[in-house]
């Protein structure tokens, strides 16, 4: 089993953070959990969750055979 981190803000997931106009950034978000941009260090999720209001999650992922 291995632990990752998801950042959730509302009922929306952060899908990427990409650079912005004038030196700012962009979240694109999703609705799915599918599509969401999954982290392995809680310390950096973390941040990045504060920065945008949301807050990071941890999904115990386990491989199915």
């Amino acid at each position: 089993m291995k632990n990752v981190y998801v950042i959730r803000l509302g009922n929306l997931y952060l899908k990427r953070k990409e650079a912005g106009i004038l030196g700012g950034c962009l979240y694109k978000m999703t609705d799915s959990l599918d599509n969401a941009n999954f982290s392995e260090d809680f310390d950096s999720a973390e941040k990045l969750a504060e920065e945008i209001g949301g807050k990071a999650y941890k999904i115990n992922l386990e491989e199915v055979k």
